[in-house]
């Protein structure tokens, strides 16, 4: 499969360099980043924070496996929908541990830095998905 990235932010066909990477379920992955891979997801749910990122979402892949991906620095309210398809190339794969009290949980999740760095329906997302920039500061005194 080729997945055109997105370097530069432009949107000209000519101007996007392409990679050559192989398309494999998430068992595939190895912990850390996956270079020269990607991956198809469906997204199946999702967790909306109160104007804060990562965008959280529940993908299964074509083999059905369940895994959470994080979604940095993407605007919320254009962030994908229910049913998208989106494919990440050079996916960051880790296992998150859980310990609250005497119970234990882990999940596997996928983590995505920039919303640039993913397509959606087979589609590159522009510029305008990204999360505002913030600046807080506090008076010292």
């Amino acid at each position: 499969a080729v997945v055109s990235t997105q370097s530069t932010g432009e949107k000209s066909c000519s101007q996007n360099p392409t990679t050559q990477v192989t398309m494999v379920p998430f068992d595939d992955l190895e912990n850390g980043p996956n270079k020269d891979k990607a991956i198809n997801c469906v997204l199946v749910s999702s967790v909306v924070p109160v104007g804060q990122t990562p965008f959280v979402c529940i993908c299964l892949d074509t083999q059905y496996t369940c895994f959470a991906v994080n979604i940095y620095n993407i605007d919320t309210g254009k962030a994908p929908k229910l049913g998208d398809i989106l494919t990440i190339p050079f996916p960051q794969r880790s296992t998150v541990d859980i310990i609250l009290g005497t119970e234990e949980c882990s999940f596997n999740m996928l983590r995505v830095d920039s919303p640039l760095q993913l397509m959606v329906n087979n589609r590159q997302l522009s510029n305008d998905v990204l999360a505002p920039l913030k600046l807080t500061t506090t008076a010292m005194t």
